[in-house]
């Protein structure tokens, strides 16, 4: 049949979604897959990073590699974000929705076989493929294995955490022993499951699952006949035993994931505090100096770092509110004018000049760039965190709020 004439048939836009985690090789491969492809296509690309609540618990090293990596896609043209999230499928659906993505690239860190087999199909990417809809998606396999270095990044666990569990199982142990005509079985089973619980609160979930494992031990060895060795006597001890191990490991996840939840619900709070009192303090300012003086002060007040406010007055940028000791060269104040003009952030290592050492984030609504907010970190190596960044780019849109608000009451009077 052919088409009705005068038929016009757009091309459908492409949208592309880069999926990136703490795999710092596979995430760059990720990158410059969706670099290719959206310079192919033609398309519009995101890269996002979900932060799940463990997030917290990674090394300073690995949360740089992060930020690195969101530089780079930033420096490749991606929009960039990081999400908060229990499930990292699910926010890369709901993500890929609501940005009406067309195509989703993740990652499948290379396993073991033995993984592959008993865990794939709950792996993220399978989980990705299940919820994905008429979204196309491109899983990119990684090359090679993640390195030693990188998986011992991700842990943050500390020797102590497992010698302080062992002391207090021997605690336990001990002081059940002494006790030992007074207590039933079911007791001591209980003083070891709180010692599983102190392990899991204090010190995380490995060594929590190491003490249940030498709570187990010791339990066999002191109260089980024959006492003093490691023989079991009958199947209803190892059902003991069995069930004993299970529930103190059960107990130490749930413990882990809860403190988790609770941490980042705290760092969500302390940022939602802060936001808060950044725009009750710019909804008293009447003049463009007072925001920019408001936005220092708070600025000084949650981080250690060196900060300059510029506003466009009189078609010129003109610095109104900085800290002590910072100016801006030559250099510096091109890149300033650059941000103001262009409305796109120029970060400590994205800048299209030799790095200047310092970071400038636009101060702009859709419509007006009204300013340039220059950060100068205290190292020069310094990365500005995931959480840093929101609550800059949040100081930076309330400030353009603010300064939208009293030109316009200024235009009216």
């Amino acid at each position: 049949m052919s088409e009705p004439s005068g038929s016009n048939h757009q091309p459908v836009k492409e949208h592309l979604l880069v999926c990136i985690s703490t795999n710092a090789t596979l995430s760059n491969r990720l990158i410059r897959k969706g670099r290719d492809m959206a310079n192919t296509l033609q398309a519009d690309w995101h890269v996002i990073h979900i932060q799940r609540p463990a997030y917290h618990r990674y090394t300073s090293k690995s949360k740089d590699q992060m930020n690195q990596m969101l530089n780079l896609a930033e420096s490749y043209g991606a929009k960039t974000e990081s999400i908060f999230g229990s499930s990292i499928a699910e926010e890369i659906v709901k993500y890929a929705k609501k940005q009406n993505i067309t195509t989703v690239i993740i990652g499948r860190p290379k396993k073991p076989w033995i993984y592959d087999v008993l865990f794939a199909p709950f792996s993220v990417s399978e989980d990705v493929l299940r919820h994905s809809d008429t979204i196309d998606v491109h899983v990119v396999g990684e090359t090679d294995p993640t390195s030693q270095e990188q998986k011992h990044e991700r842990r943050t666990y500390s020797i102590y955490g497992y010698i302080y569990a062992a002391i207090v199982v021997a605690f336990v142990s001990l002081v059940s022993y002494l006790l030992t005509d007074f207590l039933e079985p079911t007791n001591i089973i209980m003083f070891y499951l709180l010692a599983v619980v102190t392990a899991a609160v204090l010190w995380g979930l490995w060594p929590a699952i190491f003490s249940a494992g030498l709570s187990v031990l010791s339990y066999d060895v002191l109260f089980v006949p024959p006492r003093f060795s490691i023989t079991v006597a009958d199947s209803l001890s190892i059902i003991t035993f069995v069930v004993l191990f299970i529930v103190g490991v059960i107990i130490s996840v749930l413990i882990t994931r809860a403190r988790d939840n609770a941490t980042a619900a705290r760092f969500g709070e302390q940022h939602i505090s802060t936001i808060y009192q950044l725009s009750e303090d710019l909804t008293a300012a009447v003049t463009i100096d007072d925001i920019a003086k408001t936005l220092l002060e708070n600025i000084e007040k949650n981080f250690v770092w060196k900060v300059a406010v510029l506003f466009v007055k009189k078609g010129t940028l003109r610095m109104i509110a900085s800290s002590k000791e910072i100016t801006l060269d030559e250099k510096q104040w091109a890149e300033a004018d650059m941000c103001v003009k262009t409305g796109i952030d120029i970060g400590l290592k994205t800048s299209p000049f030799t790095n200047s050492g310092l970071r400038f984030l636009p101060i702009n609504t859709a419509t007006d760039n009204f300013g340039v907010l220059v950060i100068k970190p205290l190292k020069p190596d310094e990365t500005v965190t995931i959480e840093q960044e929101r609550v800059l780019h949040s100081f930076a849109s309330l400030a353009a709020l603010a300064t939208s608000r009293v030109r316009s009451v200024n235009q009216q009077a």
